[in-house]
């Protein structure tokens, strides 16, 4: 028997057009993100978060002579008039430029299509990629202006509440302050995953999710994740907020989607026009956010620092590297580095990017006997053979370099 009163509002499966299951092959390549059932409904912020970046959002195919070898997603995040010829940037993710994910250099014969908003197709250059961080500029030209993405870089110092003191009891507000430089994260805020599929008529794809504490699993400490679904063709879209601003650089896993924080990215691009290099930045250790530990590892930590509301703490040292040589220990939280308080990751990779061949103190404190430590380090850099390109197995990447 059907249901003796149907829902008006709920869409019947004949009106989904090529609805299938989810499922991860190959094929996720040519899959639009409403053919997942999680994005099936998306609500009027969502929608009016999405149109504000749609236009410098594009679809990118690459080439192998004519094979065709990977689909992405980009978006558009500056644009350059010189002499009346306009040079749009696109940021998107460096599997754009693999045929193997095991090789150094770009395929024989490469070439790029690049699909604008409206369906126009032109070809693109790569100025610059990072296979750590699986980045990749391209350049564009176009006769008229191209439309830019806003871009926003996180703060993600999510504070421990002092284990002797009160918990707040005031609610936040959805609000970023307009005198603030960076956006706030909290667990629990919405998020919105964006492509651009590459057929026609060359869909804007939405995938709406929530921020979550939660490890990403892959050999990259900077990604952060979104409990949202998108296929592979989504793959260097952007992430952004409800005020339609780019906040990071989307990759795929079968059950979230974990996305490079702009901050990251901003650093990279930043060194890239600067002196058309990035230093990677070494430090050979592992760290987590202080919310992110074992609760078991910060009763420890508590019951020796009870005040300690801020920190990173390091969950392996490699030895023989930078770390192990200023007596880093698994397990010590750092507070501070290079004189400036330490409350994120992605405030010490900031911090470190800038120090690379320096020699820096820092103070970290060791639970298991309830020291401060004053300790210096020097800030080594990775060479290109050593990157390690995380989305390969971890098994193989544990031996390609250090994590931080």
């Amino acid at each position: 028997m059907g249901e003796p009163y149907p829902n008006l509002w709920r869409r019947g499966k004949e009106e989904k057009s090529g609805k299938m299951d989810y499922d991860i092959s190959e094929n996720s390549f040519k899959s639009s993100f409403y053919q997942l059932d999680f994005n099936t409904f998306v609500d009027t912020r969502t929608k009016e978060a999405a149109l504000r970046v749609s236009h410098s959002l594009v679809s990118l195919i690459s080439y192998s002579g004519e094979e065709q070898i990977f689909w992405a997603s980009g978006i558009i995040i500056k644009c350059d008039n010189v002499n009346g010829t306009f040079f749009g940037t696109i940021m998107t993710s460096a599997s754009l430029l693999r045929h193997d994910a095991c090789e150094n250099s770009l395929p024989k014969k490469f070439k790029i299509e690049v699909i604008l908003h409206d369906g126009y197709i032109c070809p693109g250059d790569v100025i610059a990629y990072d296979w750590h961080y699986n980045i990749s500029a391209i350049k564009i030209q176009s006769s008229s202006p191209l439309p830019t993405a806003n871009l926003r870089c996180l703060d993600d110092t999510i504070q421990m509440v002092d284990i002797g003191g009160d918990f707040p009891t005031k609610e936040r507000s959805f609000q970023l302050l307009p005198h603030s430089n960076l956006f706030k994260l909290f667990p629990g805020d919405d998020f919105v995953a964006l492509g651009r599929h590459h057929s026609k008529p060359f869909n804007l794809m939405v995938a709406p999710g929530k921020f979550s504490i939660d490890y990403c699993g892959l050999d990259c400490k900077e990604l952060l994740r979104v409990n949202c679904k998108i296929t592979k063709c989504g793959i260097g879209g952007p992430m952004i907020n409800l005020y339609g601003e780019v906040v990071g650089i989307n990759f795929y896993a079968e059950d979230f989607t974990p996305f490079l924080p702009m901050n990251v990215v901003y650093k990279w691009w930043e060194h890239v026009r600067g002196c058309r290099e990035f230093n990677q930045p070494c430090l050979g250790m592992q760290v987590i956010r202080l919310f992110a530990a074992e609760v078991d590892e910060l009763e420890k930590i508590m019951q020796k620092f009870p005040n300690i509301s801020k920190g990173i703490i390091v969950e392996e040292v490699t030895p023989e590297s930078p770390a192990a040589f200023a007596g880093i220990c698994p397990n010590d939280v750092i507070v501070q580095f290079g004189g400036k308080d330490v409350e994120s990751c992605l405030q010490l990779f900031e911090i470190i990017c800038d120090k690379v061949l320096e020699r820096v103190d820092l103070v970290v404190l060791r639970a298991s006997n309830g020291a401060r430590w004053d300790l210096s380090i020097v800030v080594d850099r990775i060479d290109t053979d050593q990157f390690n390109r995380w989305p390969l197995p971890r098994e193989y990447a544990r031996y390609m370099s250090y994590r931080f």
